[in-house]
């Protein structure tokens, strides 16, 4: 059950945002074989010039970065989630973000550090 957050400019509009939202969602049950369903997801558009990233690091060309940032359960090897890492960036290029302006960070912990507020048995 990840919990997503994503960050972009307000200049974004709306409907982008969520359809950057859905690439964003595709990519993780395409990437790490999670359900559809298991989405959980947090946009924050900021003012623009509150997005910082080098615009050159690593050979880049960064003009308008997304920010996703995915905290999950401890249970993908480090194959898993470069496919994961992959597939998000490409269903965002499919929605016009360019690969450079693709920032994916992730925090894992235990099973045991959620509440999902459902009823019944993990």
């Amino acid at each position: 059950m990840p919990l997503v957050t994503i960050e972009v400019a307000d200049t974004v509009p709306a409907t982008t945002r969520f359809a950057y939202a859905e690439a964003v969602n595709a990519g993780l049950v395409e990437g790490l074989g999670m359900d559809a369903e298991d989405r959980f997801q947090v946009i924050h558009p900021l003012p623009a010039d509150h997005i910082v990233a080098d615009p050159h690091y690593l050979g880049g060309d960064r003009r308008d970065v997304v920010y996703v940032r995915i905290l999950m359960v401890r249970m993908y090897d480090a194959e898993t989630k470069a496919r994961m890492y992959e597939a998000v960036a490409r269903r965002l290029e499919a929605e016009g973000v360019k690969p450079d302006d693709v920032f994916i960070a992730v925090t894992e912990n235990g099973l045991e550090d959620w509440y999902p507020g459902a009823r019944g048995t993990r």
